[in-house]
């Protein structure tokens, strides 16, 4: 590869220091390097990548994986790869730290690295389609304190389980690492084909995570507790609110076609980053 954008996370990289020397190096190996404007947090990061040239290959993220998920959603639509260099703590979704980002760069420039394709779920809900909601995770969790909800999961049109508990977390494979593992869930390969239903604080000891195909179509429906309020339960993709559920409202995912290509570099294996970053 030899045509590069950059863009860092604002506050992670405030001066652009980390970006201007990533260019630099870059063109010193031949290669052309389109610095886009910081990330900022809560803002649109599609817009970011208005003018990245069409040319381009491989667009390197500075930040955490916050930063990096939502570089990533931007890039569902494109044809350029993504390298995630570490300027957070975890930085689990990232290739490598900025103390090695040289020798990333060197080994993508080379066309010695992996891929993985990357793909986002999509939402169905209230009669809106969110086509690329979340890489990471959707939750339906209570919208309130000191109660439980009841949530019904189905999977196909086949109702699989009744959930009382806190929420439940649709997930992918890149998300197991995430929400999904915190609530029990198990870690899978990222390339796996598959989709994880994990329940939040369940309250009876049956409810167990479940393992579905990425091909599947899981539907969550609130039922009615025994304390329900008016908006029972709230929806959120990747951390972001998306809207409140009532009583016998529901939503519907599956895994969108598009992708991105999730650039990784070096021998370190899958099982070793768990080790080291978890």
């Amino acid at each position: 590869m030899k045509h590069f954008g950059i863009i860092a996370n604002r506050e992670k990289d405030p001066e652009g220091r980390f970006v201007r020397e990533l260019a630099q190096y870059l063109t010193k190996r031949g290669c052309t390097a389109h610095c886009l404007e910081p990330m900022v947090p809560g803002e649109d990061a599609a817009a970011r990548f208005a003018d990245l040239p069409k040319e381009t290959e491989c667009v390197v993220v500075l930040g955490g994986d916050g930063t990096f998920l939502h570089a990533a959603k931007a890039l569902l639509a494109g044809n350029a790869a993504i390298l995630g260099i570490n300027l957070g703590t975890l930085g689990f979704l990232t290739a490598a730290e900025y103390a090695k980002a040289e020798e990333a760069l060197n080994c993508v420039i080379d066309d010695e690295y992996g891929a993985i394709g990357m793909r986002a779920l999509t939402l169905e809900m209230g009669g809106t389609t969110y086509p690329a909601a979340a890489l990471n995770e959707i939750v339906v969790s209570r919208n309130g304190f000191s109660r439980l909800i009841h949530l019904q999961v189905a999977v196909n049109g086949e109702i699989v389980s009744d959930y009382l508990s806190d929420g439940v977390i649709i997930s992918t494979p890149t998300g197991s690492t995430g929400y999904s593992m915190s609530a029990g869930g198990p870690i899978v390969q990222p390339y796996a084909k598959i989709l994880l239903i994990t329940p939040i604080c369940p309250h009876t000891m049956q409810a167990r995570p479940l393992a579905v195909s990425d091909e599947d179509s899981i539907e969550v429906r609130v039922l009615r507790g025994s304390r329900s309020i008016p908006e029972e339960a709230v929806v959120s993709a990747d951390g972001d609110e998306i809207g409140k559920l009532n009583v016998g409202d529901r939503i519907k995912i599956h895994l969108g076609r598009a992708e991105v290509a999730v650039l990784s570099v070096g021998s370190v294996t899958f099982w070793e980053r768990v080790k080291s970053k978890l």
